[in-house]
């Protein structure tokens, strides 16, 4: 149909030749749009919009009645097919509609307008309540002030939500047989790999490695967040951040960490999944299993898959002991001292905290903080003492006592088999195999099958995350080990507190009389019962 046919579809019959009848116009192309099979540049769009104002304006000049244009809504790069997608000018333009700022619309087609039931809808009824408004189509022969009109924008609304669902389930289908192939799905570059996406960047690589690493160890996803300040790394998706917020968040510097992608393995979420979660998804909890096993991607891995399991395990604990409150309600600057929440009071036995001191000159104020028993923490309040002196002496003893058990603390580590349950896994496989087979020769019936493999993956689950957890038990007593204890000068806080711990189950400090110099005679370390110190 072209424009000037326009002249011949009917307009309410309450307009005449001499009114002024403001209307406004809808404009929309979105960026996922191809074209010959690429994806449309900024540039392109622009035109496309170009274009579409240009059809517009030339079908209100051919209106049998002045209609100027007094709202441009341009929803550019907005898709109208996702219902959890709000467009904000689609919305301004039915509220101007609604309040009568304009008393009518012109868009190209109606699929530019709304291409879901539900927004065809709404339009609708506000076009049913003013029967003097006017809604015409360059295209498509849309004319909204007539029952006709409305009954064909409904049905292309309609077509158009069936051919998108159509679509993404094609689209999803097709998604999970690349997944299982292993094959890399179209992305920008992630963070520790090069422009190929394939091999590692050698910077960023070895950023992702050593936190991998280090995380059963004590490293903290805080940590890795202020490596990759240091380290220059912009998010990709930086729209939302805020003047005076980080740009990197928690949560982005978690993702690169725990994403299946470092350990090389293949994830697929489904974007029905991703469309309804209203969290951030776990990723560990996507990877593509095939016949069983995690799908391998085609690229370079930044760490061993077995390295990169015991850090999902440890991350995972912390985030279970936060859920459960093993962390609130206490005085909490473990990250910046020591022996803060080891240290003890030797009168009442409460964990003592690091207080800074606030008042005071000379020798108190050089120390900068001391451990205190803090009554608002459900201690006596009865004991102090100044804290580098305490982290000193602590960090000696640690060190010359563990380094002379390092032998014995290698040997336990080596005695973990992590692969102690991978034989009955792959035996699950089989009889998974075993028993699809029997029910395709209708040897089995499809209840008694069902049966047999919701039991055996069930085992499969219990012993795949029993297998993480080994991996994190061997990396954890792991690190005493000498290599581990090399570069201690190197380490985080958080990471020389997790080596502490696994040694030293407390530090006792004794009560001292007011005014005495700092006398280590009155701290008491207690090993851990799994660690004998040397004689």
């Amino acid at each position: 149909m072209s424009i000037g046919e326009h002249q011949l579809i009917a307009v309410p019959d309450t307009i005449q030749s001499n009114m002024l009848v403001p209307l406004g116009m809808y404009r929309r192309v979105s960026e996922d749009k191809t074209l010959k099979g690429r994806a449309s540049t900024w540039r392109e769009i622009e035109e496309q919009v170009k274009e579409q104002e240009e059809a517009i304006l030339h079908l209100a000049s051919a209106l049998p009645f002045e209609a100027p244009i007094t709202r441009d809504y341009c929803d550019n790069n907005t898709p109208a097919s996702d219902p959890f997608i709000v467009r904000e000018h689609f919305e301004e333009m039915l509220r101007d509609l609604e309040a009568g700022v304009i008393r009518g619309i012109l868009f190209l087609h109606s699929d530019r307008l709304a291409r879901l039931p539900y927004d065809a809808a709404r339009i609708c009824r506000i076009f049913e309540m003013n029967p003097t408004y006017v809604g015409l189509s360059v295209e498509g022969g849309v004319n909204l002030a007539t029952v006709e009109g409305r009954a064909m924008f409904m049905m292309q609304a309609t077509m158009g939500g069936m051919e998108i669902g159509n679509t993404k389930r094609r689209v999803t289908r097709t998604n999970r047989r690349i997944a299982e192939k292993g094959v890399m799905h179209g992305a920008p570059r992630a963070f520790g790999w090069g422009e190929n996406r394939r091999t590692l960047h050698p910077d960023e690589g070895k950023l992702i490695r050593e936190a991998i690493q280090a995380i059963p160890g004590g490293y903290k996803i805080a940590d890795f967040r202020r490596a990759l300040v240091e380290y220059g790394y912009e998010p990709k998706l930086t729209k939302r951040s805020r003047e005076g917020v980080r740009k990197i968040q928690h949560t982005t510097a978690e993702q690169i960490l725990m994403s299946p992608r470092v350990a090389g393995f293949r994830f697929h979420i489904p974007e029905a999944v991703r469309m309804v979660s209203n969290e951030r998804l776990w990723l560990p909890d996507y990877v593509v299993m095939k016949d069983g096993k995690e799908v391998r991607g085609d690229w370079e891995a930044a760490t061993r898959p077995e390295e990169w399991r015991a850090a999902v395990e440890e991350i995972k604990r912390r985030k279970e002991a936060n859920k459960t409150g093993l962390r609130s309600g206490k005085h909490d600057t473990t990250a910046a001292y020591f022996l803060s929440g080891i240290a003890r009071c030797g009168k009442c036995s409460s964990p003592m905290w690091s207080n800074p001191y606030t008042k005071g000159t000379g020798a108190y104020e050089k120390w900068g903080f001391r451990y205190a028993c803090l009554s608002n923490q459900g201690g006596c309040g009865g004991v102090t003492r100044v804290g580098p002196p305490m982290d000193d002496l602590v960090e000696t003893a640690f060190l010359l006592e563990t380094r002379a058990t390092l032998p014995e603390d290698a040997a336990k580590a080596d005695a973990i088999d992590e692969t102690v349950h991978d034989e009955r896994l792959d035996e699950i496989e089989v009889e998974i195999k075993d028993v699809n087979g029997r029910r395709q020769a209708k040897r089995i019936s499809m209840s008694a099958s069902l049966d047999a493999i919701e039991e055996l993956e069930a085992e499969r689950e219990k012993l795949s995350a029993e297998r993480g957890q080994l991996f994190l038990q061997k990396k954890k007593r792991a690190i005493l080990s000498p290599d581990a204890l090399a570069d201690w000068k190197d380490l985080t806080m958080a990471e020389k507190r997790t080596r502490l711990k696994a040694a030293v189950r407390a530090v006792i400090v004794h009560p001292a009389g007011r005014g005495k110099r700092f006398d280590p005679e009155l701290i008491e370390v207690v090993w851990q019962k799994n660690h004998s110190p040397a004689t």
